[in-house]
């Protein structure tokens, strides 16, 4: 069913890409819709055109594709399909579960008239030292679990009243964004979805592919970074904790753990950049959670930071819309966020409300210490437009909807 409802951005997209030699790799963590958008894509082609007897799909999700997994034993049988047929374009889901499938996809893709398109769920696809064969040859889609303007679409079309903007982000907040959420009706079932989610993740694309023996130090360690996200992160701030609780773990294990929850695109790494030098500093940044319904599930459902959680999300929005984003280090504070793209860059703080005139003064103090000229926006949640001299104001519940920066 979630597959009836269209994730417009992304199909624009991919359909922009004018190159058929291009790979077009659509990536995100399970679940977040990307068998959902290939399909689109099919649709798509087909309604330009194109035969379905042209379109070859291949999913490793399904048993029935086990024995293509082997790289060689794929390849042949693709390229019996292009010869015996008349196939043009090749679609792959979770490409990861293909052996050597840099090295497979990058011989496929020297077929004259052949598109690839493929969906991956797990980051470490991009550092394997195969991918060496598709450098320069592929274009990646990142895709992320609903925004709120999609959400609330999603709960439209099946017959839920709109009842505002901040009604419907408390309910992305407490319910989690995947597709499948957001066409159920029931809360409890809401919750056992993405409690299922959590597992299959960690199971498939942590567990295993990691290797993990202590499972119990490793969800500790999880339960800490998500109860912490957007907070500045140590390596050592985890093991004092995981000590503290009787579990020894090394500060090369917990980066091996966090790596692999970035890996599965569970988790976010947002970068320290000082914004006077130049150049990145050597800290541990931030992490933020892809989801508040995965967060929920491994915490529970609670009362959690509400600015934190605001600022979470604010982040991968600026993800969605295609920003590179990191946090900034100005003299004596920090900007929450500095968001870069073609080459321009947007400062931002971001806060629930700014109801005092303190809070207002402490969360505008950072753009005083950035260049003349520098872009700079205040995103909160005030009922009403704050003072804030030349720095714009945005109500950060309308650009999570859609609202334009």
């Amino acid at each position: 069913m979630a597959e009836l409802f269209a994730r417009d951005r992304y199909l624009e997209f991919l359909t922009n890409i004018d190159d058929p030699a291009l790979v077009r790799i659509i990536t995100g963590v399970r679940r977040c819709g990307k068998s959902a958008l290939l399909s689109m894509y099919r649709s798509y082609l087909i309604a330009q055109g194109v035969g379905p007897s042209q379109i070859l799909t291949i999913n490793f999700e399904d048993m029935a594709y086990d024995h293509l997994r082997n790289a060689q034993s794929f390849h042949d049988h693709v390229l019996d399909a292009i010869n015996n047929s008349e196939i043009r374009y090749l679609h792959i889901d979770e490409v990861q579960e293909l052996s050597d499938w840099a090295r497979v996809i990058n011989s496929l893709r020297t077929r004259e008239n052949l598109e690839i398109c493929v969906t991956g769920s797990n980051a470490s696809l991009f550092v394997s030292e195969s991918m060496t064969y598709l450098a320069g040859r592929y274009i990646e889609i990142p895709m992320y679990p609903l925004s709120l303007a999609e959400f609330t679409r999603f709960r439209q079309k099946i017959g839920v009243t709109y009842t505002g903007v901040e009604q419907a982000y408390q309910q992305w907040l407490r319910w989690g964004a995947f597709p499948a959420s957001a066409i159920t009706h029931d809360e409890e079932t809401v919750r056992q979805l993405n409690s299922g989610l959590f597992d299959s993740i960690f199971t498939r694309d942590i567990a295993l592919r990691g290797q993990i023996r202590d499972t119990e130090t490793f969800l500790r360690v999880a339960r800490f970074v998500f109860e912490n996200a957007g907070s500045e992160l140590s390596t050592l701030s985890i093991v004092k904790q995981l000590r503290a609780q009787g579990r020894g773990a090394s500060s090369e294990l917990v980066d091996r753990y966090l790596q692999l929850m970035v890996d599965a695109h569970l988790l976010y790494r947002c970068r320290r950049y000082d914004t006077q030098g130049k150049q990145w500093l050597r800290t541990s940044g931030k992490m933020y959670f892809v989801d508040p319904g995965l967060r929920n599930s491994l915490l529970g459902s609670r009362d959690f930071n509400r600015g934190r959680d605001l600022e979470n999300m604010v982040f991968l929005e600026l993800k969605r819309r295609g920003f590179e984003v990191m946090t900034g280090q100005v003299p004596g504070g920090e900007i929450d966020f500095v968001a870069r793209r073609d080459g321009h860059a947007l400062y931002l703080q971001v806060a629930l409300s700014t109801d005092s005139e303190q809070t207002l003064a402490r969360e505008l103090a950072p753009f005083d210490r950035l260049p003349a000229g520098a872009h700079c926006l205040l995103l909160t949640g005030d009922r009403f437009a704050p003072a804030t001299g030349e720095v714009k104001w945005r109500d950060v519940f309308d650009v999570l909807a859609g609202a334009p920066l």
